[in-house]
């Protein structure tokens, strides 16, 4: 569910906005991992995990 999240908001933002993502899905660090490798139009900044709480950077560029 947080890709599917991930890309509505994203779709949303303007080009060079940042979105932080926070799940506790710890799937989502290879789900929005693949998903933004391979997504034209978005860049995965950085990814954190802590206390079971992950949280995901992304910028849209177009």
């Amino acid at each position: 569910m947080p890709v599917v999240k991930t890309k509505s908001a994203i779709d949303n933002l303007a080009p060079g906005e940042v979105l932080e993502v926070v799940a506790t899905d710890s799937g989502s660090m290879s789900d929005i991992d693949g998903w933004a490798s391979g997504t034209d139009g978005v860049e995965l900044l950085a990814q954190e995990e802590g206390d079971g709480i992950y949280t995901h950077y992304v910028r849209k560029t177009e």
